[in-house]
């Protein structure tokens, strides 16, 4: 057992297994036969219990089986819905992820957005775009606002496990002076028995000249260039599966594949006692049922882990009672909350002159694509100097409930109205370290699509009350709900249209405006051409059973057992109670 967990003791082992397992979409897939644990294909040739079951063999139940198996003192099994696949060939990702239909978004023209899920074993680290961007020390400090007392779920807490979850790689030295790449090693891990890794690809396309942050992973966000997960040697991508599954020799590890979970078991104290499991191929509509001696371990993802609770009886007594299934849980915080990174639409400019860009190396592996820019983390001060301090007044002063769903519980509308608090305190300092703006900074063509790091916009994940047992989670982004959401993307808009037409650059280097054109400026046309190219989906979904007190909504306490079950924890992005500005691949 390593130190880290035995120095705290047994009770707290899965709460610090939370810290590392997030930051598992690394390390490159290795064939089959390289498998050391047992990959089970038949129920029949599962053990009869096991210490620990893991539902989910993705991103955080891959990690948290590794540690657990590691002193070889617990048997933990892990259920994959998915199979193995290979993930060295870019061309197989529409085999090894699912994508599952939203209701048509009203604002958004009525249009329906794909949710792509990892459909594999790795999960959705098998098909990400390997990005590697931490948050602020003020997205993980918040968070201690919602939690319970005493809790320790704070930048200064979490960073050592940053620290122990991935190796660093920093970049080669001459790639490093030509693009001015600095980091910094206090806030990195490079333990030799780390098998995950944060590394810089082969080369990198030039980009325009700014001012770079020493490390835009120390807790201080600005402009920066950001590591890939992706394997230093091989160049492959870099992910769960191969950091905590692939050539490990350890007979207590088993996972079974093709198999998706629908129903958590229960004494009749709510003590979890196993799980019970059907074949995703069809070949049997019979259930496998199996015990877990410790605990079962949720690990689904923001996505599915409301839906197995939910027809297991934890949720929304309405909802449940919708669907004819019987209320274990009233728990009106599973499946509320949900919040993804929306991209905005896209807005292009061309050059007049055209700056000489040139990558540095041209013929990178395909896991690396045509090699990255800077990327920009910005607070709402920066994007919008004279207009932020309207716009956090405006939020702040919304009743709670305005913009949620219609009979929304009051616990849920107590949990935004403590996040509505908090957000609207960041938008308003003109000092906050809290990022708003994400922009990627193109090399060859200007311009880009912004993304919002903290939406105020909640949507939701329900069973299909219907067919509650076969069909795929109802899915609400209810995006661009909430108008603060709108204002924010137009003042993005407005930043990108400064930044590239009015500064030294466009000066420089006579950019023109492309998309939306130059035309579209009154406020209703900015409008519908948002609602026309905004996505809700940045692929990071989180919040449907979030770290919270229960009284305002919340899921799971510091400890992330589930409220009023024993033996029960959810281990995923699910319990993030707001978005970090970053990639959710790096969370603690």
């Amino acid at each position: 057992m390593p130190y880290y967990i035995r120095a705290l003791g047994f009770r707290r082992q899965i709460t610090v297994l939370i810290f590392v397992l997030f930051l598992t979409e690394l390390a490159r897939a290795r064939p089959e036969s390289a498998l050391s644990a047992r990959h089970v294909q038949r129920p029949g040739d599962l053990r009869e219990s096991y210490n620990f079951i893991i539902v989910g063999g993705g991103t955080a139940g891959l990690a948290l089986a590794d540690r657990l198996t590691e002193s070889k003192k617990h048997t933990v099994l892990v259920v994959e819905y998915g199979q193995f696949a290979n993930t060295s060939d870019p061309s197989t990702i529409g085999q090894r992820m699912s994508m599952i239909p939203s209701v048509p978004q009203t604002k958004l023209q009525n249009r329906v957005t794909n949710i792509n899920v990892g459909y594999c074993v790795g999960g959705s680290s098998a098909i990400n775009g390997m990005a590697v961007m931490r948050g602020s020390k003020r997205d993980y400090d918040i968070w201690v606002e919602l939690g319970n007392k005493g809790s320790t779920w704070t930048w200064k807490g979490l960073l050592p496990y940053f620290k122990k979850a991935i190796h660093f790689v920093p970049p080669d030295l001459v790639l490093a002076a030509d693009f001015n790449i600095t980091y910094d090693l206090d806030v990195w891990g490079q333990y030799r028995d780390t098998r995950v890794y944060a590394s810089y690809p082969g080369g990198l396309n030039s980009s325009i000249s700014l001012d770079i942050v020493r490390d835009g992973h120390a807790g201080t966000h600005g402009v920066f260039y950001y590591p890939l997960s992706v394997d230093p040697k091989t160049r492959d991508r870099s992910y769960s599966r191969t950091g905590h599954w692939d050539g490990l020799n350890r007979p207590n590890y088993d996972i079974i594949t093709g198999s998706r979970v629908n129903k958590i078991l229960f004494d009749k104290q709510n003590t979890a006692t196993g799980v019970q499991f059907v074949p995703t191929n069809g070949s049997s509509s019979f259930p496998t049922t199996l015990k877990a001696k410790k605990e079962v371990i949720l690990s689904a993802g923001a996505i599915h882990t409301p839906q197995i609770l939910h027809l297991s009886g934890i949720g929304p007594a309405s909802l449940l009672r919708k669907a004819k299934i019987t209320v274990r849980v009233d728990l009106p915080g599973v499946g509320a909350n949900f919040q993804d990174h929306p991209i905005g639409p896209r807005v292009t400019f061309t050059y007049g002159t055209q700056p000489r860009l040139e990558p540095i190396n041209s013929t990178l592996p395909q896991s690396e694509g045509k090699g990255q820019g800077l990327v920009a983390f910005l607070n709402l001060r920066t994007v919008v100097p004279k207009s932020f301090p309207a716009i956090a007044r405006r939020y702040a002063s919304q009743s709670p409930s305005a913009y949620l769903p219609a009979n929304t519980a009051r616990e849920v509308i107590g949990g935004y109205k403590a996040q509505q608090a908090i957000l609207a305190r960041e938008m308003a300092d003109p000092n906050s370290k809290t990022a708003f703006l994400n922009h990627i900074i193109p090399a060859l063509a200007p311009g880009g699509q912004p993304i919002n790091l903290h939406i105020t916009s909640r949507g939701t994940v329900s069973i299909n009350t219907t067919h509650p047992d076969s069909a795929e989670p109802v899915i609400d982004y209810r995006a661009l709900s909430n108008p603060t959401d709108m204002d924010v993307m137009l003042s993005f808009i407005s930043f990108l249209r400064r930044f590239w037409l009015e500064g030294e650059l466009g000066r420089k280097y006579r950019v023109t405006e492309v998309s939306p054109g130059a035309n579209v400026t009154g406020e209703e046309d900015l409008k519908e051409f948002t609602r026309g190219g905004y996505s809700p989906q940045g692929w990071h979904p989180v919040g449907t059973a979030a770290k919270m007190r229960r009284e305002l909504g919340g899921v799971v306490d510091d400890e992330l057992r589930v409220y009023g079950t024993k033996r029960l924890r959810i281990v995923d992005a699910s319990i993030m109670p707001l978005l970090i500005g970053g990639t959710t691949q790096l969370r603690p």
